[in-house]
């Protein structure tokens, strides 16, 4: 039986400029009868085509498509389908860590607002951050620059984080660092490790609040005096510098504003 483009397009719910693409790129040949204007194509075509697709959606170019095919030896499919095979493990990996993430940005949204001056012992996510600032100066190390710049590539587990020495904290002094944090449980995945630009802050017991922050408005470990107050009403120690993660930001009128989640180490 002879098949024309028409009919084949509606059986596989391709419009005939796809059908096209496949003759064009080689993958389908229709025959063309002398007496007739028209092309036709038949059953062959039609199983070629399903198959066709099926590569296509599996990862497979046109060109691979039709050397597959077309091929006069033979196609070693089996190795072509491992190296689909392992880029398609990739991809499902990453759509995973892409979900947990959203799901964790969406709890934040959630809990945040509820938290600005507001005090709880919980204990802190591990993160790896990197410092990029001298408050609002940038660093200017090459290496430090480079190494931002590969970390931004990173989003969206890359966040924007500060970082309240312990000494400043206790002395209310206005010195912190701003940089770049991502969560420890997605280091692996992202090939992050501590070196000398890199630390890593472990989880542990802290006291956690919310610190709003603008840009007409100065963030220093001053603003976290409340958090002080409260580990000394709970008969707690600070031990060891804070680090927050920012999140919310946007701007009102010429004012950039976000929320800076804080967690203050104790014991």
């Amino acid at each position: 039986m002879k098949y024309k483009i028409g009919d084949i397009s509606k059986l596989l719910g391709m419009s005939t400029e796809g059908l096209r693409y496949y003759e064009e790129s080689g993958i389908i040949t229709p025959k063309k009868v002398a007496s007739s204007k028209f092309r036709y194509y038949d059953v062959w075509d039609l199983h070629i085509l399903v198959r066709a697709r099926a590569y296509k959606r599996l990862g497979f170019s046109l060109r691979e498509i039709d050397d597959i095919v077309n091929s006069k030896k033979e196609v070693k499919i089996t190795d072509m389908l491992l190296e689909k095979e392992k880029k398609l493990e990739e991809e499902v990996i990453h759509s995973l860590n892409l979900l947990k993430r959203t799901r964790q940005i969406k709890e934040m949204y959630a809990d945040t607002p509820g938290m600005i001056y507001q005090y709880r012992l919980e204990h802190c996510p591990g993160i790896y951050r990197i410092n990029t600032q001298d408050r609002y100066a940038l660093i200017n190390d090459p290496s430090v620059r480079s190494l931002a710049n590969e970390w931004i590539d990173k989003a969206p587990f890359v966040f924007s984080s500060g970082l309240f020495p312990r000494e400043e904290l206790e002395a209310q002094g206005m010195h912190y660092h701003l940089g770049f944090g991502i969560e420890e449980q997605y280091a692996a995945y992202l090939h992050v490790e501590e070196n000398q630009y890199v630390k890593r802050h472990p989880s542990r017991l802290c006291v956690h609040t919310v610190l709003p922050s603008s840009s007409d408005t100065v963030l220093s470990p001053e603003r976290l005096s409340g958090a002080m107050e409260y580990i000394h009403s709970q008969g707690l120690q600070l031990a060891g510098d804070a680090f927050s993660m920012a999140i919310d930001f946007h701007k009102v009128g010429q004012i950039f504003k976000n929320l800076h989640r804080v967690w203050l180490p104790v014991q």
